[in-house]
């Protein structure tokens, strides 16, 4: 693939990343709505309804893990090669499955012997620091790293937001172009000698693009119905819960994950 196909990748990942952030908003402003209305029941009726909504958000925690893993790969150059073979994982599935680690012979082989690869929850929270830096605390680290930031011309640190989680360096926030994005990358994995970078970066020019080509009016107004509609169905069932099973508690919401990340 070229650097055209992994900039569109990158940008489908990024979207759909936000998008369930988005979702999962709606679903706690859903919840918080409906706390005020229905009393607080016993413990074991708590767990019992609070068990689905769990179930929900690990399903979305599972799928910002798949998508951070494909960011991590994308930053240090090992994106879309199969985990199994090494060959390339086609454009094709790719597009269908941005975070797919698999080529598709692989995928038919690892379901054929009922086999499945690491956890992406268990690789990232595994990574190894390069050696220079395992004796220093991960606030030291941030610090080093944004000092770099600073030094270098190409690099406007205005908009950006460096962490350090169990190894791995998360980039969060903007910049302004792709350029720019490049810089930040070829500091830490280059210079820097990171190879385990989430790579969470917005680049400015290409959001500009995308806003340019995105829906018109009528088609925005429809995908804002259609989150609208997800906050009351979430409603309608709580209520239909409650009233089918004769309680409901609102103690255990679903939880905010981006902590566990």
């Amino acid at each position: 693939m070229d650097k055209k196909d992994i900039l569109f990748l990158r940008n489908m990942l990024l979207v759909r990343r936000n998008d369930i952030l988005d979702r999962v908003n709606l679903f706690v402003s859903a919840w918080k709505n409906i706390e005020h209305a229905i009393e607080v029941e016993e413990e074991a009726q708590k767990a019992s309804i609070a068990e689905p909504y769990d179930r929900l958000d690990e399903t979305r925690k599972n799928e910002v893990r798949q998508i951070d893993l494909a960011l991590s790969k994308m930053a240090v150059g090992d994106y879309g090669i199969c985990e199994s073979c090494g060959d390339d994982i086609s454009k094709r599935r790719l597009e269908a499955l941005p975070w797919a680690r698999l080529c598709v012979d692989c995928a038919k082989e690892f379901e054929r012997r009922h086999e499945s690869l690491p956890r992406t929850s268990e690789i990232l929270t595994t990574a190894q620091l390069p050696d220079r830096y395992r004796e220093l605390s991960a606030e030291r680290i941030v610090r080093l790293i944004e000092d770099q930031f600073h030094k270098n011309r190409q690099i406007d640190m205005t908009g950006i937001r460096t962490s350090l989680r169990r190894g791995f360096v998360y980039l969060e926030g903007t910049v302004s172009t792709e350029l720019e994005h490049q810089a930040v990358l070829q500091l830490l994995t280059g210079t820097l000698g990171f190879f385990s970078v989430v790579d969470r970066l917005e680049v400015e020019e290409l959001s500009s693009d995308k806003t340019e080509n995105r829906q018109g009016p009528d088609e925005a107004e429809e995908d804002q119905d259609e989150l609208q509609a997800d906050q009351e169905e979430l409603t309608e069932d709580l209520f239909d819960t409650h009233k089918e099973e004769g309680f409901y508690s609102t103690s255990d919401g679903p939880a905010h994950y981006e902590d566990n990340m």
